[in-house]
């Protein structure tokens, strides 16, 4: 995959994006996270290798951070997130 395949548009909110504050799965076709408070993700279905150990060490991850990935589904254990669209 390479950045002509990569609408850098649509990783920038040009689809739209989704608010979740909650710990029920999101889903839908999304490109990035951005974390609006510290949070911790529960689960994610998605294009990332080892996905499991990612969840299992429960990373923090703090406001303003975010993960670039093309993803269907999240679950957060704790915090908030913009979700953006793909």
């Amino acid at each position: 995959m390479g950045i002509s395949s990569f609408n850098v548009q649509n990783s920038m909110g040009a689809n739209g994006s989704v608010y979740v504050n909650g710990t029920s799965a999101t889903t839908g076709d999304f490109v990035a996270i951005q974390f609006t408070e510290d949070s911790v993700i529960g689960a994610i279905t998605g294009q990332m290798d080892n996905s499991a150990q990612f969840i299992a060490d429960s990373i923090t991850f703090n406001k303003n951070d975010c993960i670039y990935l093309p993803f269907t589904s999240l679950t957060l254990t704790s915090g908030a997130a913009i979700l953006y669209k793909a």
